[in-house]
């Protein structure tokens, strides 16, 4: 099942979480489904580096 909605991690100072260790935990994660980070982020496939 594949989703339409477009994912981006928060960007800026403003938590979204409780505490800044889990919004870096939940950044990394919403990094990886973010099209301008992720390499291919319909098909989940994410590499350390870009360039």
């Amino acid at each position: 099942m594949m989703s339409s909605r477009t994912i981006r991690a928060p960007r800026g100072t403003v938590l979204t979480c409780k505490s800044w260790q889990t919004e870096a935990a939940y950044r990394m994660i919403q990094n990886n489904l973010d099209p301008e980070v992720a390499e291919q982020p319909e098909d989940l496939i994410v590499y350390g580096g870009r360039g």
